[in-house]
This record gives C-alpha cells, sequence and structure tokens, in this order.
C-alpha cells in the first residue's frame, strides 16, 4: 500500500510539473524530465507485474494533476462566456476528468507493450503517448491544446515542427525523459551520452536547417506592411446588442491611426486585420455598418479584413449562423467570406448534433454556429492568405490543408477576452507559432485584448503589441520559406507511433513463432 501511494505521489508530481511548464513562465526545460517521476512508478509497476489497471490508475492521477493545473483558467472565464455562470466550474473538474483518461490510457497501453515485449516501459510510453496524444486531438472533441510540445515555444527544438509538426517536438519531449530515466537510474556512460545528443539535436538540426532553408532573393521591392487592430472592447460591451456603432466607431479610428504608419522604406499598409467578430454584429448584413466601412475602405485605400457573425436561410427557411471573416474590398468590393470549419465544443456548438438532434436545443449559453467546410483564400500583397479563427489555430492540419490549397501566409483572428488576462491567453499564443513553423510561412494573429503577433516563417515573434489597451501593431510581412517537409508528408510521427505500437504488440507472438 505505501508503494501504491507513493507511485501514486509520483505521478502527480510528474502532472504538476508539466502543467507548471506551461504557466506563462520561463520554464520549458521542465518538461525534459516532468514526466521521469511518473515513468519511474510505471517502471515499478511493470517489474512487480501489479497489473495493467494499477497503471492506469497512475496515469489518470498524473493526467488529472496536470490538466486541471493547465486548465484552471476555466474556472476563471469572464461571465460573459456563459450564461450560466456557476458551470464553468463545474466545466473545469469535468474536462480535468474527462482529460485525464488519456493519459490513463497512454499509461495503460504502455505498460501492456512493455510486458508483451519485454522492451523497457519508459521506451513503450513514447509511441503510447504519441498515438494517444493523436486520439485526444481527434474529432468532434479533439483538444490538441497542452501536447507536450507545446511547451518549447521559442526554444531551437520548436524549428523541428517543420519536419514533422509540433507532434515531433512531443517525440522528442518524451525521448528526452525516457533516456533521462535511464540515466538516472544507471549512471551509465552510454546513457549519459545519448542524453546530450537528444538535447543536442535542437542546435543541430538548427544549423543544418538555416544551411538548407530556401532564402528569398531580394528583388529590390519593399515587403509589404499590415497593421493589426487590437480593439480591446470588454465582452459585456461586445455582446449587449447596445453599443454596436460605438465599437466599429473605435476600430474606424484605431484604423484611421494605421493608415498613417509607414514602413522602413516609407510603404504604407496594403491590409489592415480586425480581430474575430470584431464588432460582435452582423457586420455584413447592417448594411450601415458595412457602409461605413466600405467607405473608410475607399478613402483610405486600404482593405479591411475582419472576423464577423453572419447568416443566411437553408433549405428549410430556418436561419444558419456562422462564426465568419472576409475582407471589404476597394470599390466597395466585398469578398467570398469563410466559416470557422472547426468549432469549440460545449462553447460553439453542441457536439454529435448528428447523431442526437436534440443536443441542438440545449442552450449552456453556446453560440450554436454552423461549421465552415472548406478552405478560402484571399488576395493580399504579400500572397494569398488563408484565415483561421480563433481555435482552429491549434490544429495544425487545418492550417497545412490551407497552405497545400496555395496559401502563402496565415491569418489568425481570435477573440480572447473571454479568458481574461490568465495562463490561457499565453497558452493560446504559445501555439500561433508552430503554425509558421510547420508550414514555412509568416503569420498574422490579430487579437481583440491580445496577444495580437507578426510572426515569422521560423516561428519568431517579430512584433507584439501590448495587452489589454487599444492599439495598432504595424510591421512587414516576412516572406515564406516553404514547402516544407510537414506540409508534403504530413504528421509521419504519429503514423510512426501507431506503426511502433503495432510491432511491439506483435513482438511477443513473433518471438513465440
Amino acid at each position: 500500500m505505501l508503494a501504491t501511494r507513493r507511485d501514486l505521489a509520483l505521478a502527480a508530481t510528474s502532472g504538476l510539473a508539466l502543467g507548471a511548464a506551461f504557466l506563462p513562465l520561463p520554464l520549458g526545460p521542465l518538461a525534459w524530465v516532468a514526466l521521469v517521476p511518473l515513468l519511474a512508478a510505471l517502471q515499478r509497476r511493470v517489474a512487480a507485474g501489479t497489473g495493467a489497471g494499477s497503471a492506469f490508475r497512475l496515469g489518470y492521477v498524473g493526467g488529472l494533476a496536470f490538466f486541471l493545473t493547465g486548465m484552471h483558467w476555466i474556472a476563471l472565464l469572464s461571465d460573459v462566456a456563459s450564461t450560466v455562470h456557476w458551470i464553468k466550474y463545474l466545466a473545469w473538474v469535468f474536462a480535468g476528468g474527462y482529460l485525464a483518461l488519456f493519459w490513463g490510457l497512454a499509461a495503460w497501453l504502455a505498460y501492456g507493450l512493455a510486458r508483451r515485449s519485454g522492451v523497457a516501459v519508459q521506451w513503450t510510453f513514447v509511441p503510447a503517448m504519441l498515438l494517444v496524444e493523436e486520439l485526444r486531438g481527434s474529432g468532434e472533441l479533439g483538444f490538441p491544446w497542452f501536447q507536450p510540445g507545446y511547451t518549447q515555444q521559442a526554444l531551437p527544438i520548436m524549428g523541428m515542427a517543420a519536419l514533422g509538426s509540433v507532434t515531433l517536438v512531443t517525440a522528442w519531449v518524451l525521448a528526452v525523459n525516457a533516456t533521462a530515466l535511464g540515466f538516472w537510474r544507471r549512471r551509465a556512460v552510454p546513457s549519459g551520452v545519448a542524453l546530450l545528443a537528444l538535447l543536442a539535436l535542437p542546435w543541430l538540426h538548427a544549423g543544418i536547417a538555416s544551411r538548407l532553408t530556401p532564402h528569398p532573393s531580394p528583388t529590390g521591392a519593399p515587403a509589404p506592411m499590415v497593421a493589426l487592430v487590437q480593439g480591446d472592447i470588454p465582452g459585456e460591451i461586445k455582446w449587449s446588442g447596445k453599443h454596436e456603432g460605438e465599437i466599429l466607431g473605435t476600430f474606424l479610428a484605431l484604423s484611421d491611426t494605421a493608415t498613417t504608419r509607414r514602413g522602413p522604406a516609407g510603404q504604407r499598409p496594403s491590409l489592415l486585420v480586425w480581430p474575430e467578430t470584431a464588432t460582435g454584429s452582423y457586420l455584413r448584413k447592417q448594411i450601415d455598418q458595412s457602409l461605413l466601412l466600405a467607405e473608410f475602405v475607399n478613402s483610405r485605400h486600404v482593405p479591411v479584413f475582419t472576423g464577423f457573425a453572419d447568416y443566411d436561410y437553408g433549405p428549410n427557411g430556418k436561419p444558419r449562423a456562422w462564426n465568419a471573416a472576409g475582407a471589404w474590398g476597394m470599390n466597395g468590393a466585398l469578398s467570398e467570406v469563410y466559416a470557422k470549419r472547426h468549432l469549440v465544443p460545449f462553447g460553439e456548438r453542441m457536439p454529435f448534433q448528428w447523431l442526437v438532434p436534440a443536443l441542438g436545443r440545449m442552450d449552456f449559453g453556446q453560440a450554436e454556429w454552423e461549421p465552415g467546410t472548406r478552405t478560402v483564400l484571399f488576395p493580399s500583397a504579400a500572397g494569398p492568405f488563408a484565415c483561421l479563427v480563433c481555435f482552429e489555430s491549434i490544429f495544425p492540419n487545418l492550417a497545412r490543408a490551407d497552405v497545400r490549397r496555395g496559401a502563402r501566409m496565415l491569418v489568425v483572428v481570435t477573440n480572447d477576452e473571454w479568458f481574461g488576462n490568465s495562463a490561457a491567453l499565453y497558452q493560446h499564443a504559445a501555439m500561433a507559432p508552430f503554425r509558421a513553423v510547420e508550414n514555412g510561412v509568416p503569420l498574422l494573429r490579430c487579437a481583440n485584448t491580445g496577444l495580437t503577433e507578426i510572426i515569422a516563417p521560423s516561428g519568431r515573434v517579430v512584433a507584439r503589441a501590448p495587452a489589454w489597451e487599444p492599439c495598432v501593431l504595424a510591421g512587414e510581412v516576412p516572406a515564406a520559406t516553404g514547402p516544407t517537409p510537414y506540409t508534403r508528408w504530413g504528421d509521419w510521427p504519429g503514423a510512426l507511433a501507431a506503426i511502433s505500437v503495432l510491432a511491439l504488440a506483435l513482438r511477443r507472438w513473433r518471438r513465440e513463432r
């Protein structure tokens, strides 16, 4: 019993340590050893032969500590985020308990593979965890937030996302933990050399990549200039339905200031970007507001790209609403409308309505948008760009699909005001640079309250606006460097993890044969 409690404490320690690595502090390197206590406890369970159930409990306890730590901001959501205010506390506990199941599944699978194959459990844990992370990020309830690789934002290993997305970075983090456990247990020279080699790999890759990455030839023309408008509109005003004209006036005034900005070569902005659902209104359907924006565009000679709520009527005559984005172009031309494809479950749409239509009639304050179905490319001086709305920016496959369809730049519009000044604001922003690195394209991130950023294809944040104040972030658009191996080949680390799990599962059978 004492050993069991000690192992559960070790598992919880791992969860707390990895959760701390997701706080807005420079704790990314903590992820390199955060899982060592859990792996040590799993190793003891395998040696004792206590059964896969005990391994699942270890994983679940570790996952519960991790997700409750990392997602503490759910309990801090603004009251505007839900019409049922107390439900956010229940949602925090429920979400932590649900997501912890995936850690339990990974530990259970790693234990079973170790017993069957004879391979040490810290090594079976690597493909098992990768495979389970793929599962956690899939489907209508997909939530790839908190994939361990995201702790490495702004660290050299992030560059390897160009080879195999954030999944490859996660694989590296898991491998470092497994190797660190081996070195800690044996203090052997080979384990130490292996650990040093793994830690040196990011710098080695960075040196090779800098030589092999194609750099655009200078054309003599200055880089295109953009301006991102951060309105800092409080939710209680934005969604009241009483201040739409005032909000539009705020964005137009900031945009007027943006048109006076000049780049190093004297170039003026060729595109203004506003955030997700910027004015809180059906901007295109409200003719007076749409005409005011069109008049501004024509008088200032610069298009405006923005998020907005939109709707039409279906074949049955009932309205269908979208979380949309589009552009007001020169001479009053309106672009095609992009509709958000991956909606936030329970926040923007009740999931599984295709299976149980009655779920759509449950009201917890969710928006009940219709999901979009396709990429839309918008023209710009920096080349065609695609839009990712808020939650979509955490899904590598969406950004990859857009780039494969011709996008040379990604624009993320978001409204993170729901989170307040919590860790979620920074966690969400930390995932955007990975989309740039994975596809070798620049990324513009325009947020209502921050963090508003211009991101280079290397993942470097070249400009950032201060959070929680109305402002304009203007700057040159870095040139795209893609296509990358990830853009060409997709999530091959995830496929390799599945193959590895299958090979380990069949190893005992092959030995018996």
